[in-house]
């Protein structure tokens, strides 16, 4: 026993010895250690809400296709705002400080992102909370916009006929103001988005493309240059797709009603 006792005795104060000796080294700088990240005020942390599995039906490339969602998510309740944006921007994650346009910073969605912009600041916050935040595919943005709904979200076209639904989409959204709103204006859906029925114009991950085949997953392409949006905005591009709300955009310019909302996986 008393061997044992002389022996464990040995080994604790080898242990005691290592742990002296390792914090001798962090003393001098010798073993690197990553500095506390500090964390991010509520405030400016996205609001999520989520969105159930379940299945939808879009027709974008004239055929109907089925989408199921096999696992729930959370998405933004709001778009991100500018609020959201320039805190990101002071703690040095995101280099772009964008336009307001004269509208007003604060609380209104941030615009003037690029995708590559949006980038920055998802990967700040990934790296800040611990949590892997992402775009939105088109069609789980669709998806979460819709809230259960069959249609897609928006009004419907008053004409078949592309033409003429172009002129009168045209005309109607050239009388409303081009000023975005504070996030949280007017109702939400049943799932608890708002500005879905078009603050700004959303980034989503998904690469533009004219035709959609089953199986086809537009996010995992490389050197997508043209990726979609969805909302609706004062845009003409809705009209050159089936689902009127998406279109398609370079991900290099700093559009100035180019937005987005965040998604993370649950």
């Amino acid at each position: 026993m008393a061997g044992r006792s002389a022996g464990g005795a040995t080994v604790a104060l080898a242990i005691l010895a290592g742990v002296a000796g390792a914090s001798g080294f962090l003393a001098a700088g010798l073993i690197h250690s990553e500095p506390a990240r500090p964390p991010v005020p509520g405030e400016y942390l996205p609001q999520l809400v989520p969105v159930p599995a379940g299945e939808m039906t879009v027709s974008r490339s004239g055929e109907p296709r089925r989408v199921v969602f096999e696992r729930p998510f959370l998405i933004g309740r709001f778009e991100v705002t500018f609020d959201q944006w320039d805190y990101c921007h002071e703690a040095g994650g995101c280099a772009h400080r964008p336009r307001d346009r004269g509208w007003g910073r604060a609380d209104r969605p941030v615009v003037d992102v690029s995708w590559d912009d949006v980038g920055q600041y998802l990967d700040w916050l990934s790296d800040a909370t611990g949590r892997r935040y992402r775009l939105p595919t088109e069609d789980e943005w669709e998806y979460a916009a819709r809230a259960g709904s069959p249609e897609p979200a928006g009004p419907a076209p008053l004409f078949t006929d592309p033409r003429l639904a172009w002129a009168a989409t045209y005309v109607l959204e050239a009388r409303k103001t081009r000023k975005t709103k504070p996030v949280g204006s007017g109702e939400g859906n049943a799932f608890g988005l708002f500005g879905a029925g078009g603050n700004v114009w959303e980034w989503t991950d998904s690469c533009w493309q004219r035709t959609y085949e089953a199986g086809d997953d537009p996010v995992s392409r490389r050197n997508c240059g043209v990726r979609v949006l969805q909302g609706e905005h004062r845009s003409y591009m809705p009209v050159f797709v089936r689902d009127i709300g998406s279109g398609g955009c370079s991900i290099k310019p700093m559009p100035g009603n180019f937005g987005f909302r965040v998604v993370r996986d649950l």
